[in-house]
């Protein structure tokens, strides 16, 4: 019997486990340079953490954060559990969920780029003749970052919260003022409503930018920040980002 010393075993080991790697950083990056570019929306998220580091908690608009209800395919006999296709739609920038297929090859059929997803529950919706689906997409649920562009995403972010909160502001005043008078007046939120005071800058459009495989899988590419495509590098983007409230 062959006897093999403790360093010889721990070397072993270690190229096991550098050749894993080297595997799965193989196809990640096949994945990344091989499949179809999407755009998927995301809101605005603080992306640092005093206990975690400098990452960014995915949160898609259109595919989650945990269930999506979406139309049912001409296949009525998928079940609870099920792996389901679902073809994306493009709507300016960003993709959107289409309708769902039991087989991959009839959600590519479409021509369109193809996610995985899992069928959560399938029901009859009141008063309506058509089935409605509920699935849940398995996406990357997290962006890691570097420190200097963690912090350019948190200003940059917090700008854009602000924004949407004067905005929606804005909005509930003028709809109180028009449509509830006696509300309006009482209201310690709209004490000084100008309804002349508008605002009227644009909010800042977010997105994760995801390699999608003829398979399903999507890996991150990098990110999409109200019209800049920034892709990721072995250091992570490098932004300076500045943007008036």
């Amino acid at each position: 019997m062959i006897k093999i010393s403790f360093l010889a075993r721990a070397a072993i080991g270690l190229a096991v486990i550098l050749s894993g790697l080297g595997w799965m950083t193989l196809n990640h990056e096949t994945a990344r340079s091989s499949g179809r570019e999407v755009i998927l929306q995301t809101n605005p998220v603080d992306p640092r953490d005093v206990f975690f580091g400098h990452y960014a908690i995915l949160n898609y608009r259109e595919f989650g954060p945990r269930d999506v209800q979406v139309a049912l395919s001409d296949d009525p006999d998928l079940a609870v559990g099920d792996t389901v296709y679902v073809p994306l739609i493009q709507s300016g920038a960003f993709y959107t969920p289409g309708e769902v297929f039991a087989a991959r090859e009839d959600a590519a059929a479409t021509g369109a780029p193809i996610l995985e997803a899992e069928l959560i529950e399938g029901y009859v919706v009141r008063d309506e003749d058509d089935d409605a689906l509920w699935i849940r997409f398995d996406l990357p649920s997290q962006y890691f970052a570097d420190s200097e562009t963690a912090i350019a995403l948190q200003t940059d972010f917090q700008t854009a919260i602000a924004m949407l909160r004067r905005r929606e502001q804005w909005e509930t005043c003028r709809d109180l003022q028009r449509n509830a008078p006696a509300e309006f007046e009482e209201s310690w939120r709209c004490e000084d409503f100008d309804l002349a005071d508008e605002p009227t800058s644009d909010i800042p459009e977010y997105g994760v930018i995801l390699s999608v495989s003829d398979t399903g899988d999507a890996v991150i590419k990098g990110l999409y920040l109200n019209g800049q495509r920034l892709y990721d590098t072995l250091t992570g983007p490098r932004l300076t980002l500045e943007r008036d409230a």
